[in-house]
Formats: structure tokens, sequence, C-alpha cells
């Protein structure tokens, strides 16, 4: 019989620095009250697993919505040690050092709008993509793969920056040439929202996105207007 093991990752719950279009990198910048919903509601979606290791990164917005997931979905209470959940925080799992950038706003500032990055160009005083991903690929490999193989059940609670490294680390995508500039444009990451990606005998045989409406609706209240439709003459 096939050993069935399920990875389930997801993003942390919305920050201040997210609404204000902030680059955040490995700033440690705590979940506002949209987050810690999200994070609440992200737990109510994964219930429906019972998880066998749960990891976080070692920043807090992480680790506490790893924390409030699993103490809504009601149904983790095996992963409690002396009163709290006991998740392993990594710091291969932290999000993109984003060097001089970090706290300055990534959709206005001109010195990163034009700063032509590429996938193996690291940030001014920070990380390039590249880096990012190998340091999650040898996290995947040494610590979450064995479990996978074993038909275990994982949780791991990151950052955008991290989702996308383990799009190209999962095989959801391949590897970006290093002269690419094109894979840091895809579309945004959702804040709490889990990917879920079962494995088999350890090989990959399918993965899907589960939605948060949480998140969902505070991505809503955070879109522009729309203009008035001018009524034709």
């Amino acid at each position: 019989m096939a050993n069935k093991g399920t990875l389930v990752i997801l993003r942390h719950g919305q920050t201040d620095y997210n609404v204000q279009h902030l680059m955040t990198g490995q700033r440690d910048i705590p979940l506002n009250a949209t987050g810690e919903e999200q994070a609440r509601e992200a737990g109510r979606v994964i219930s429906v697993f019972q998880f066998d290791k749960a990891y976080a990164s070692n920043l807090g917005r992480a680790f506490n919505t790893a924390a409030l997931a699993l103490e809504t979905a009601g149904n983790q209470t095996h992963l409690l040690k002396d009163g709290k959940y006991d998740v392993e925080q990594r710091a291969e799992i932290a999000e993109l050092h984003t060097g001089d950038f970090t706290g300055r706003n990534h959709k206005t500032d001109p010195e990163i709008l034009n700063y032509g990055r590429r996938y193996d160009k690291p940030l001014p005083g920070g990380e390039s993509d590249q880096q990012v991903v190998e340091r999650v690929q040898k996290f995947f490999d040494t610590e979450v793969q064995p479990r996978l193989a074993r038909g275990e059940t994982v949780l791991v609670v990151s950052h955008s920056g991290i989702m996308r490294a383990f799009d190209v680390v999962l095989g959801f995508q391949e590897t970006p040439q290093p002269e690419n500039a094109g894979w840091t444009k895809r579309a945004r990451v959702p804040n709490a929202t889990p990917t879920v990606a079962e494995y088999e005998d350890g090989k990959l045989v399918r993965h899907y996105r589960l939605d948060n409406p949480k998140e969902l609706e505070a991505a809503n209240q955070n879109k522009p207007p729309k203009p008035p439709k001018v009524a034709p003459r």
C-alpha cells in the first residue's frame, strides 16, 4: 500500500506593512487584527487535516499565524506541548531578505521600481530569489520530503517569497533562468490561504488551493474603487 503524505503551505496573515505596500523582508512586523482573523479562518479551512508536524518561519507573523490556525482548527491538540502548540521555527523559511529596500513602498519608490530585478540578482544589502529557492530546497529535502515519504501530513507557514520559492521546489513551475525578471511579477500571494500538495511514496500526485474567506474579504476591501461608468451620449 502506498504511503500518502500531504503538505499544506500558507503565507502568514495580513500585517500593516502589507496594507501599506511596504517591503517587509525579515523585519519582525506583527499580524494586525485582520491578519489574526485570517489566521483563525485558515484554521477552520485546514481542520480537515490531522497534522503530524508543524513548521513556521522564525518571524512572529508566521509563527503566530500557525499557532492561531492550529488552535482554531480544534482537532490538533495532539500537537500541544506544555499548553502551547509545538510549531518548529526555522530560519530557512524566513522571508526573502529585502536589505536596503526594507520598509519602503514597492509600488511607488522610484529606486525599487527601477532596480531591474532578476532571479539571480540580490536586492541591495539583501538576497536574490535564487538564494531563497536554494535554502527552501534544502529545508524541503532534509525536513519535509522524508516525512512525506513516510506518509505524514505536514504544515508549513511562511511568507510570499517563500511560497514562490516552494512553487519552484515542489515543481509547480520550472526553475527560472538566472536572467529571468518576469517571475517576480506574478499575481500576489494571498494571505493565510492554504496550498495543498498530495504525495504518494514521496512523489507529488496533485496540488490545489483552499480559499480563505477572510482573505478574500480583505483583498476586496483593499482594491481601489472602480471609476464611475460614463453613460454613452
